[in-house]
């Protein structure tokens, strides 16, 4: 009898927004508690919904939507996208750097995969959004954590970025506003990654979901802003500022030295 074993792919990917704790929360519902539930960013279920102008907009161009778009996603859209970041001042972008997705997880994985060989290591915070890890090493990679310090009110920790990196480093990730902790890095922190990656020719990752969730009139500094010397890309969606986490809107943006890749 054939036995089909697991791929080794997956000996490193955990998920656990998804996996154990979550089925431990499927059983305590089973037994009839009412669970709060935080773990995939769901706004729905808790009133949060779209603005009905987004969704009458939906409605009415769904007959146009039959067909395949543009690879990199509707022109449209990307158009938009572009007109929006060249207002934000990012370097060197052309509407061909804008790529389109299902989410952002799906451009994660797509990025990875296309960036990657086998032993290949890219710099992720810890703690970090557990699809990054995940995508690292189903292409191939390896992911190696960087320490986030909650006694530095999550900030990370420059000098441990700094021994973490080898002949394999290929990139690093920077998730700003952060994800699971909630911190906005300060332009200085910025500032001193981006000067590691221009030190040792990384390409940067900047995930910026949550860009537009800042509040107490604090801002966020895009980091393709601070490297336009660097091959950056930036990921950011509507799912989180919209209310349309079921719609999987999401972009990625090239920017800067795009002669690295």
């Amino acid at each position: 009898m054939s036995c089909f074993m697991r791929s080794n792919k997956l000996s490193n990917v955990r998920y656990e927004i998804r996996g154990t704790i979550a089925n431990k929360v499927n059983e305590m519902e089973k037994e009839g508690l009412e669970i709060l539930k935080l773990n995939i960013g769901n706004l729905a279920p808790y009133g949060l919904y779209a603005a009905d102008s987004l969704l009458n907009e939906m409605k009415n161009k769904i007959d146009l939507a039959q067909g395949y778009s543009h690879s990199k996603g509707i022109i449209s859209a990307r158009q938009a996208i572009y007109n929006h970041y060249k207002k934000a001042d990012f370097p060197s972008i052309d509407i061909e750097d804008i790529y389109l997705g299902n989410g952002v997880s799906e451009l994660i994985i797509m990025c990875m995969q296309g960036l990657l060989n086998d032993g290949d290591e890219v710099l992720v915070p810890m703690p970090d959004y557990p699809l990054w890890t995940a995508a690292v090493h189903l292409a191939g990679g390896k992911a190696v954590h960087y320490f986030c310090d909650e006694q530095a009110e999550w900030n990370p920790d420059i000098n441990d970025i700094k021994k973490k990196i080898t002949t394999r480093t290929r990139a690093i990730v920077i998730i700003n506003p952060n994800n699971p902790t909630g911190a906005l890095y300060p332009t200085s922190i910025i500032n001193q990654m981006v000067d590691i990656a221009r030190q040792n020719k990384l390409m940067i990752f900047s995930d910026e979901i949550y860009d537009k969730l800042v509040m107490d009139g604090e801002s966020i500094t895009s980091v393709a802003t601070l490297a336009p010397d660097l091959f950056v890309a930036t990921l950011n969606g509507l799912s989180k500022s919209h209310c349309i986490t079921g719609f999987r809107v999401g972009w990625v943006v090239f920017s800067g030295n795009k002669k690295m890749s």
